[in-house]
């Protein structure tokens, strides 16, 4: 079931006669006409292409900003260490190459969405697979301007595939950005099925959780909690049911139900993810086929590793001695713990590996509402359950309400419990920012930091080419 959705891609992206010549994403509409059903099931495929970040520059560059910027992970070695360094050190300025191809990723996915959302409505087919597709594609350009919120702040708004190089669009409000990332996933959470049709899809549940996060990460409490209890509603999803926390990432167990949505990958080139041989320490013995493994690596800072409870589960994933290709013993030291949450792919060759990656699982969601209660009530039985499900599932004791007496002892306990679920799952920056701790955890680093750094500044190739955009503060 996974890999159908990869056929249609490669078809999409690599059968054209000429695949990526006569896009352009940033300036003009397209050249010619879609007629056919097909047509329409090929734009939207083209349009989860980009969405779902295939290929290596999707996985460093958004993993890379959302943890190396925190108290979680550090790079080393390796050409990607050049890149990573002033995004560690708080010294990034608005001509980083990840910042712009971050900006050209995002636009073009939203680009090929308003494609479908023209187009498709004027092609003569089934009338409900049609309302679904456009329903799909204004999920995919709404999670496109949720990445662009979360990295640059409010960017400008795009609906049209059809512009002109005269287009100088400004930036929205942050007002009207987040009115209408709300309402389209609200519209769309009503059309979109319960069950996906096909691995990997936009659901309503997708949609829901995506509107979740969204709230959450916009303090919007009130709606954090009633958004989160309409996902918990529909009665889809659990968390992952096994006696170990850490079976829940193992690649015969990615289709599950608390896996809301999903980024697939498959072991072939341009279609797999690269992490672990980054991650995996130098002459690594993989256990299956030989694999690449890079120079660069991906380390975990100590302090992070050492504030798990030894007996949390989540804990064995990291990987902390190993065996070398010359049988000699590594113990790995300070600052060198490896996350291996996603575990080798036995089968894969190369740097292509087939591990999914979560996107967003029921565990967050949980954890949001759980959150979200804290914030308007303080600590209360409900909020506790919801945190020690996910607490539990570790193999943990339950915490009691004398654990977390206070709204700032249930909301540090939040933190923490954040850190140590979703490490390694590109969230941890977005979460420190909004407990008000990614700046002041910068400086307890030895960083330089300052409080505009919370968001990334425009890419000055876009600033220089759009004069109506405003640079964010504190940025030249």
């Amino acid at each position: 079931m996974k890999k159908l959705i990869y056929i249609f891609l490669l078809l999409t992206v690599l059968g054209c006669d000429k695949p990526l010549e006569e896009e352009v994403f940033s300036s003009f509409g397209p050249n010619n006409f879609f007629n056919t059903a097909d047509d329409a099931e090929a734009l939207l495929n083209a349009a989860y292409a980009l969405e779902q970040k295939q290929g290596t520059d999707g996985f460093r560059n958004i993993f890379v900003m959302a943890e190396v910027t925190t108290d979680l992970l550090i790079i080393r070695e390796g050409g990607l260490r050049g890149l990573a360094q002033p995004l560690e050190d708080f010294t990034w300025n608005a001509s980083h190459e990840f910042f712009d191809v971050a900006w050209t990723r995002y636009y073009s996915a939203i680009y090929r969405a308003n494609l479908v959302i023209d187009n498709v409505p004027n092609i003569d087919f089934n009338a409900e697979r049609k309302k679904q597709i456009v329903a799909e594609a204004r999920f995919l350009r709404a999670s496109g301007y949720i990445y662009l919120y979360d990295l640059f702040g409010p960017t400008p708004i795009i609906t049209s595939s059809i512009s002109t190089s005269e287009d100088r669009p400004a930036r929205a409000s942050n007002e009207e950005f987040v009115k209408f990332v709300a309402d389209e996933l609200t519209a769309v959470s009503e059309i979109l099925p319960v069950k996906a049709t096909q691995y990997g899809r936009a659901t309503r549940g997708a949609a829901l959780a995506f509107l979740t996060k969204f709230y959450l990460n916009n303090k919007n409490w009130a709606k954090t909690d009633e958004t989160a209890q309409k996902v918990i509603d529909l009665n889809t999803y659990n968390l992952f049911n096994s006696t170990n926390r850490a079976d829940l990432f193992k690649l015969a167990n990615e289709v599950n139900s608390e896996f809301i949505y999903v980024r697939p990958h498959v072991a072939q080139p341009g279609l797999g993810t690269n992490y672990l041989p980054h991650a995996a320490p130098p002459n690594y013995k993989y256990k299956g086929t030989a694999k690449a493994n890079y120079a660069t690596q991906l380390k975990t800072l100590s302090g992070f590793y050492d504030s798990f409870d030894p007996k949390d589960q989540r804990r064995q994933v990291f990987l902390t001695e190993y065996d070398d290709l010359n049988g000699k013993h590594i113990m790995l030291g300070q600052d060198d713990k490896r996350s291996f949450k996603f575990e080798e792919d036995l089968n894969a060759t190369g740097a292509d590996l087939g591990n999914d990656f979560p996107v967003v699982r029921y565990a967050d969601i949980l954890l949001s509402k759980a959150e979200a209660l804290n914030e308007l009530k303080g600590p209360t039985p409900d909020a506790l359950a919801l945190l020690n499900q996910v607490h539990v599932k570790a193999g943990l004791p339950a915490l009691t309400l004398a654990n977390v007496a206070t709204k700032d002892a249930f909301r540090a306990q939040i933190l923490k419990e954040r850190g140590w679920e979703f490490f390694s799952e590109e969230l941890r920056r977005q979460d420190l920012i909004r407990h008000g701790k990614f700046i002041e955890l910068a400086k307890g680093r030895g960083k330089v930091a300052f409080d505009h750094q919370v968001l990334f500044p425009i890419p000055q190739s876009e600033i220089d080419r759009n004069p109506s955009l405003k640079q964010n503060e504190g940025y030249k």
